[in-house]
């Protein structure tokens, strides 16, 4: 893959998720699907068997910071490897995040890469509303499996 492909990959998909700019994301590298924030990066000198991706979940709260961020080390404990994606928190903007790394991003369509962005758009959206949320004592496991529906499974 190179820059090239990556920009028409991204333009793929935002056509089927029909953005106003379909070039947005290929050329600004971030995109916005139901008020998450998603940036995609590509370097073609130094990474091209792959495309970081980037989540924006949300701002931690200040009261239950603490429950919250252990949750987090929960969910990374549960996901257990880098293929299902990291959760952290961005200490400058406070704000939680996933990352998820697509491999051999060549073999990918942008029906493909469609499917993935909104699959982890709902789950960010789902764990904005359940993690984030100090009230809820949802068990982490739980929240997980409810974060990703059956129709998101398997995405990257």
């Amino acid at each position: 893959m190179d820059q090239n492909d990556f920009r028409a990959l991204c333009r793929s998909a935002s056509v089927l998720l029909h953005c106003d700019d379909p070039d947005a994301l290929g050329n600004t590298n971030t995109i916005n699907i139901d008020d998450i924030r998603i940036g995609l990066f590509f370097d073609e000198n130094l990474a091209p068997d792959r495309i970081l991706c980037y989540i924006d979940i949300g701002k931690l709260p200040v009261l239950g910071r603490e429950e919250i961020l252990e949750r987090v080390l929960a969910l990374n404990l549960l996901t257990a490897t880098k293929t299902a994606g990291v959760y952290g928190c961005d200490p400058q903007s406070n704000t939680l995040i996933f990352v998820q790394h697509f491999l051999f991003p060549d073999l990918m369509t942008g029906e493909d890469l469609y499917r993935i962005l909104r699959g982890y758009a709902d789950h960010a959206n789902s764990l904005r509303h359940n993690l984030l949320d100090p009230e809820n004592l949802a068990p982490v496991p739980d929240m997980l499996a409810r974060s990703f529906e059956t129709r998101t499974h398997g995405i990257a």
